[in-house]
């Protein structure tokens, strides 16, 4: 029985890491828009769409090698969000104002809170199993 329980625990904790997928992140600061992707590599080459409300285009460009696209200086039209959109099926948007405003990380977005939620996240479960497993070759 213990064997079978580490098997299927096992298999959890390994099927996440069989994908490959990561997300697509836009941020903006001073005049410019930064993508890229969850690895922190840049989404170089992406394709920048300023949408009205409607949804129709109204500029497009690419994003330059390092991820990074500067805002044009005048606009026609009202923009309502900025859409950038990365090889592979990757796309993501943000509205005009947080483009104006400037975005900034929030406290889930820096890479060492996410490592140390999933260590604390696999810990946990494995003092559960641990827990659980005990308790049953104990009866």
């Amino acid at each position: 029985m213990k064997i079978v329980l580490y098997l299927v625990f096992t298999i959890l904790i390994l099927s996440p890491s069989l994908a490959n997928a990561h997300g697509l992140y836009v941020s903006s600061d001073a005049g410019e828009l930064h993508a890229n992707f969850s690895d922190h590599s840049p989404a170089s080459g992406a394709v920048v769409s300023i949408v009205d409300e409607d949804g129709i285009a109204i500029i497009r460009g690419t994003m330059d090698e390092k991820g990074i696209w500067t805002l044009p200086k005048d606009i026609e039209g009202e923009p309502k969000f900025v859409v950038v959109e990365a090889p592979g099926g990757h796309l993501t948007r943000i509205t005009w104002q947080e483009v104006l405003q400037g975005t900034s990380k929030d406290f889930f977005d820096y890479f060492g809170v996410r490592i140390a939620i999933g260590v604390a996240i696999l810990a946990g479960s494995g003092l559960i199993m641990k827990r659980l497993l005990n308790r049953k070759s104990k009866i």
